[in-house]
């Protein structure tokens, strides 16, 4: 990945002159619902096409769309959702969407939505980071966690049980889950430091903030992925985002840019 972007969701001149890194990842998100995991894989999945990179990306919550719902990209990028929730069916579909992204060389982005249990038991019995890692397809979980208790506890059972604790994990903290009337770095800098987080036995951790969109709903309405959007393509309205809201999207791309950079993870991202 590239470290940075400008304002308008760009690659500045000197960046797109490197040579990019090509070789596909998996991203796999794990962990609680409802706390901006599915916007965290849409933009990932995004910068990297943006990027020149291949990408098939999956959803496999059957009964509520996640990252299917950024029909912009998922309509060209996506791989057929599943129509079952048998566990068998969903194994199946786990099995022919890492197949998929092999067959094409390319990068796989799964949301698995609420069949995390299902996709734990799966990656247990076929040791999906060993076979992924070794056929070149290595493994990164992108793990939710968000300033409730609940939330880190349940990401402590999980990488405790081993059922998938991937060599690589980015722990997302993303701006959105914080409740109304208080600043997210109150609440989030005390995890950013947290040794549950950031050591973590078989695994290497890193920590990526998602700052906060306040057009999102704007965005999702016009229909445009957030590149298009910050660029001022025209949306389902046939009107592009006003000015103010074209910068503030190319703004919160660049900060996630930037996060990443900081972090120093490109090579774990597709």
């Amino acid at each position: 990945m590239t470290a940075k972007t400008n304002t308008s969701g760009t690659v500045p001149a000197d960046t797109a002159a490197t040579t990019p890194d090509l070789s596909p990842r998996a991203l796999v998100k794990a962990g609680r619902g409802n706390l901006g995991g599915t916007t965290a894989l849409a933009i990932l999945s995004e910068i990297a096409l943006h990027d020149g990179r291949r990408v098939l990306m999956a959803d496999g919550d059957v009964r509520n769309p996640g990252i299917s719902q950024f029909k912009a990209i998922y309509g060209k990028r996506g791989f057929p959702r599943p129509d079952s929730e048998d566990i068998a069916h969903l194994k199946e579909w786990y099995t022919n969407a890492f197949a998929a992204a092999l067959q094409n060389e390319a990068s796989l982005v799964m949301d698995v939505g609420g069949g995390d249990r299902t996709l734990e038991e799966w990656a247990s019995e076929d040791s999906l980071v060993d076979a992924a890692d070794a056929m070149g397809l290595p493994v990164t979980g992108l793990f939710m966690c968000g300033p409730q208790a609940g939330d880190i506890d349940y990401l402590l059972k999980l990488w405790k049980t081993g059922l998938f604790l991937p060599h690589r994990g980015v722990i997302i903290l993303n701006d959105w889950s914080i409740p109304v009337g208080h600043k997210p770095d109150t609440l989030f800098t005390p995890l950013c430091m947290d040794q549950r987080l950031t050591t973590v036995s078989g695994m290497e951790t890193a920590i990526l903030r998602i700052p906060k969109l306040s057009c999102m709903n704007e965005v999702l309405a016009s229909g445009l992925t957030f590149h298009d959007a910050a660029e001022g393509k025209a949306g389902a309205s046939g009107r592009p985002l006003d000015p103010m809201r074209r910068w503030q999207v190319g703004n919160w791309i660049s900060k996630i840019r930037e996060n990443i950079a900081n972090e120093g993870i490109e090579a774990w991202l597709p």
